[in-house]
């Protein structure tokens, strides 16, 4: 039969046998032929089995349980990186809902809130030289969206105290019922309730940072 494969797909194992592939599955499904199914839930005839149907007798059974190895090692690799993407679906999942419940407390304390006097939290931080806050009680993404905005300001030469981080509910509430994490730049919310890519926050960042510098000139 030429070139001797350990397994065939359903259209090679009928050309073997001169039969078509709707012939052929009759054979598997009636129990003559058996098949064996990939991690894609396609089926493969052994060459032993094939061999078997047509009296031929098998001339190298080691060469098929190599074969056979190399498949439950695909299956195991498969299972595998499965896996791995299930975790990181998790890990997102939890994050977003360490995200969700961030909100939560820190809408609920605006919402309780009664600022004695305005612009309290805001003036304090101010007079320290900050700049840029982010907002966020301590969920991942808050701590994320810190340490990218820290990153940024660095690379567009802000002086480190430009930069602060906001973690209190009751300084936090001085911005009214927000989505966390946020940034606050000049007493403005710019970004609420998501994770910005780094190209997008560096783009806001210098937008603001222009726009207060032509303010200055002004």
């Amino acid at each position: 039969m030429g070139n001797r494969e350990e397994f065939l797909t359903l259209a090679e194992a009928a050309r073997e046998l001169r039969l078509s592939v709707s012939t052929l599955k009759r054979y598997i499904y009636s129990g003559h032929l058996r098949t064996y199914r990939t991690p894609g839930g396609r089926h493969r005839v052994r060459r032993e089995d094939l061999e078997a149907l047509l009296g031929v007798p098998s001339e190298r059974p080691s060469a098929e349980i190599a074969q056979v190895g190399r498949a439950d090692a695909f299956a195991e690799e498969v299972a595998k990186r499965v896996e791995q993407a299930v975790r990181r679906r998790l890990a997102t999942v939890e994050m977003e809902i360490e995200r969700l419940e961030c909100s939560l407390d820190a809408i609920s304390a605006a919402i309780r809130h009664r600022p004695q006097a305005p612009g309290r939290a805001t003036s304090r931080l101010e007079a320290d030289g900050c700049q840029i806050k982010v907002l966020g009680p301590g969920c991942r993404a808050c701590d994320r969206l810190a340490g990218l905005v820290s990153e940024i300001a660095q690379a567009l030469g802000l002086q480190p105290e430009a930069v602060c981080r906001v973690k209190e509910l009751e300084d936090i509430a001085e911005y009214g019922p927000t989505p966390m994490p946020a940034v606050v730049v000049n007493d403005q919310v710019v970004i609420a309730g998501r994770l910005p890519s780094k190209s997008q926050l560096t783009e806001l960042l210098q937008r603001h940072r222009a726009r207060d510098a032509q303010g200055e000139v002004n």
